[in-house]
């Protein structure tokens, strides 16, 4: 559980300090004190959820360490990490003032601290048994893969978080479904989505619903998120639903992960190598990781991050479950995903990258770890 921790402080110190272009000549504030010490901090709402998200999985991960490991006191350990995490998200906004792509904000530091209180808030849920017994027997759940791969595909379904229940968010989504374009693949794709969905909370929750549960289920989240800021619903996934319902429902266990897992593989295939136009000469790798979905629209470049973190996801998840063994699938996903960017060396109009070896490293390590420790 500590990789997995250390892996979350390095992936925040990486989006934090992202593109590294620092210039060290930069002056800090005239009024250094006044601007650690004034946390009157005003910013739209988008960016105030997002530096909690930040640091959810840090205090998620560092209290799971705790126990993990066993350590006495476990409360001065707790209020120690807390401490050392405020002072690490102080220190990354101490550094963005040498970031000209940054604006620093030492209340951006509270606000992440919020965010590590609610991650200890989430470890204890999940693993404690006082805690755990207040909790209805079909609602309790652990820390395992099939989480994992849920809270995954709430990230994607739900982003960017920002709920407006009014009635005219309601018609601009309804507006939005009726003229959008039917894609086929978007199609396919959120045809497997909805599928990893049901499987994976009949998962969670340690339960198989009947399919009249699942329709009122698939029902709420589809109105949730017709009141989401930029509401994405579109033709595409209204088709794709009540398809991903009937499979669900009616085909067996066994062919149901067979087909899943083979479905993001050829997913990734598609969005990764399709149209497939071989060139001699290789197109030149992009060494720095996350590069083409740290710049530009940071709405579109995070929505599609975590649509291909879901979809290597579920393609490691299903293929665990096919195999009964996480770390050959971790190893299978990882070398199908370097082999998929050794071939973007020479498909016309493809950027390889490194990114997404790196997501599919860190996602094999963590569904041997989360598997590991599951009951």
């Amino acid at each position: 559980m500590r990789l997995i921790w250390y892996i979350v402080i390095l992936f925040i110190a990486y989006g934090s300090l992202y593109p590294f272009d620092f210039e060290m000549g930069r002056d800090l504030p005239a009024d250094f004190s006044q601007w650690l010490f004034s946390w009157h901090h005003r910013t739209i709402r988008s960016d105030l959820i997002a530096n909690i998200l930040l640091f959810i999985p840090y205090g998620f991960f560092s209290a799971l360490t705790i126990k993990e490991e066993k350590r006495q006191w476990p409360l001065l350990w707790l209020v120690m990490t807390f401490i050392g995490g405020f002072l690490f998200a102080l220190l990354l906004q101490v550094l963005q003032f040498y970031l000209p792509s940054r604006i620093a904000e030492a209340a951006d530091a509270l606000t992440n601290s919020i965010g590590i209180l609610i991650g200890f808030a989430i470890a204890g849920f999940t693993n404690s048994q006082r805690v755990q017994r207040l909790i209805p027997r079909g609602l309790r759940f652990q820390l395992t893969p099939a989480l994992l791969v849920l809270t995954l595909w709430l990230a994607w379904q739900f982003f960017p978080y920002i709920p407006v229940f009014e009635s005219k968010q309601f018609g601009d989504g309804l507006n939005n479904i009726a003229q959008s374009n039917w894609s086929l693949e978007l199609w396919l794709e959120r045809i497997l989505f909805w599928m990893v969905f049901y499987y994976v909370l009949e998962r969670v929750v340690a339960k198989k619903y009947s399919m009249t549960v699942i329709i009122g289920i698939t029902v709420f989240v589809l109105i949730i998120k017709l009141a989401m800021f930029r509401s994405q619903l579109g033709w595409s996934e209204i088709t794709a639903v009540p398809l991903a319902i009937l499979l669900h429902s009616y085909i067996g266990h066994g062919f149901k992960v067979a087909l899943v897992a083979l479905g993001a593989a050829i997913l990734f295939c598609w969005q990764n190598v399709i149209p497939w136009q071989w060139q001699n000469t290789p197109n030149s790798f992009e060494w720095m990781p996350f590069d083409n979905f740290l710049t530009g629209s940071t709405w579109n470049n995070l929505s599609a991050l975590l649509r291909e973190s879901l979809l290597l996801a579920s393609f490691g998840y299903f293929l665990g479950k096919w195999l009964s063994s996480y770390k050959t699938a971790g190893t299978v996903l990882t070398a199908f995903v370097v082999i998929v960017t050794a071939l973007q060396f020479f498909i016309v109009g493809k950027q390889p990258d490194s990114t997404s070896i790196i997501m599919a490293l860190v996602l094999a390590i963590l569904f041997q770890r989360l598997a590991r420790i599951a009951p």
